[in-house]
């Protein structure tokens, strides 16, 4: 929703009484419900359902996946698929509750468990009340999880809420990457794949903006697609760009050249590529500010940072580090001389920020394996 005075005024009157009515209506222990806005934001629960199910939880409990309207399906095997007034009656008899990129504004029982996992636990970007919207109260949560001691604090005050409820486990999009696998694209052909993930700056989705950067691609417009194709040509280096689920972009943006390829969120879900497993074959990763900057630290794999629109982006959105820059474990990119002595260093091999992307993976991930989902659901209380 938009409308930032209908949304505090529902959860302050219609969303207040349920919170009440969710204190006396009595739980079912065996009742699981994972709640997202819409598929353009289903992230961290996607790993989480897949754990779920992988591992037959949906034989003990029944789960159901809750939408804001049923038109945001998609194409996913759900267990049961809900609408937002069906989700939120299920949600008040739910023993268990699992939500990303928006909520359920219904206080929890003290009977229920209700996990707030985002949709990337680690990022550069303020939410909640760090944020330049305001939302209003966002602590309808038992528990948020983080990645590291470091976010701690600085969740505890985006939410407004004691640090005790925020719980180190890692993040469940990390689980979709360390386990993808490498063997399903054939990129043989090239010398490396480079992944591109920027994060969006305008958004008519969500109706508004983060930065004046006036470029789908930071640093490139359209006219210098083909000298960027000639220069990933010369090394043989495939880049494949994939822009935000939420940035706005015309309509038939599909553009592909020899060693260039650059895709919309809907084509590249239509595309034969699935996001993580792509990059579990990459090579390196360009990001910014985005969660895929973070995540990709894992596979200690060399990146870039190209963000020369940081200041503005400050200016707008702000950061959660009073300096970001020393968060970024890789090439910061604000020109384009900066982006061509990254590409040669990739070229070449010299991964000249190893020692820096071990320390900044090590200040943002307490743990590096592929388990967060297991931890979520043992938080939770649930077990076989």
């Amino acid at each position: 929703m938009k409308n930032l005075i209908i949304k505090k005024f529902l959860k302050t009157t219609v969303f207040s009484i349920l919170t009440k009515l969710n204190k006396v209506i009595k739980k079912d222990e065996k009742k699981v419900l994972l709640y997202i806005p819409n598929e353009r934001f289903v992230y961290s629960l996607g790993p989480l359902k897949k754990y779920l199910l992988e591992n037959g939880y949906d034989k003990k409990y029944k789960i159901s996946y809750g939408f804001q309207d049923l038109e945001y399906l998609g194409r996913g095997n759900f267990v049961e698929a809900i609408a937002f007034i069906k989700s939120v009656l299920f949600y008040l008899t739910s023993g268990h509750v699992f939500y990303t990129a928006g909520q359920i504004p219904i206080k929890p029982s003290k009977k229920q468990t209700v996990i707030h996992i985002q949709h990337g636990n680690a990022t550069f970007k303020p939410l909640g009340k760090l944020a330049n919207i305001d939302n209003g109260d966002e602590f309808f949560f038992s528990y948020m999880i983080a990645t590291s001691d470091l976010y701690k604090p600085i969740m505890a005050k985006e939410y407004d809420c004691p640090e005790s409820c925020i719980k180190i486990a890692g993040d469940p999009m990390a689980d979709s990457l360390l386990k993808a696998s490498n063997s399903v694209y054939d990129f043989s052909s090239y010398s490396k794949l480079l992944v591109w993930i920027p994060t969006f700056r305008k958004s008519d989705l969500m109706g508004y903006q983060d930065s004046n950067l006036d470029t789908l691609v930071p640093l490139f417009g359209v006219e210098d697609y083909n000298s960027l194709n000639s220069l990933l040509s010369k090394y043989n280096i495939k880049l494949i760009i994939k822009l935000h689920p939420i940035q706005s972009v015309p309509k038939g943006l599909q553009l592909k050249f020899s060693h260039l390829s650059i895709y919309s969120h809907d084509e590249f879900t239509d595309s034969e590529y699935d996001m993580y497993t792509l990059l579990a074959h990459s090579d390196g990763l360009i990001g910014d500010y985005s969660t895929v900057s973070m995540q990709y630290l894992l596979t200690d794999k060399p990146q870039a940072y190209v963000v020369p629109d940081i200041e503005d982006y400050a200016g707008n959105r702000g950061f959660v580090f009073d300096n970001p820059e020393d968060y970024m474990g890789g090439h910061i990119v604000k020109t384009k001389n900066d982006f061509m002595r990254f590409i040669i260093d990739f070229a070449e091999g010299s991964d000249v920020y190893q020692v820096k992307r071990r320390w900044v993976c090590d200040q943002i991930f307490k743990y590096k394996d592929a388990n967060t989902c297991e931890r979520i659901v043992r938080l939770s209380g649930m077990s076989l």
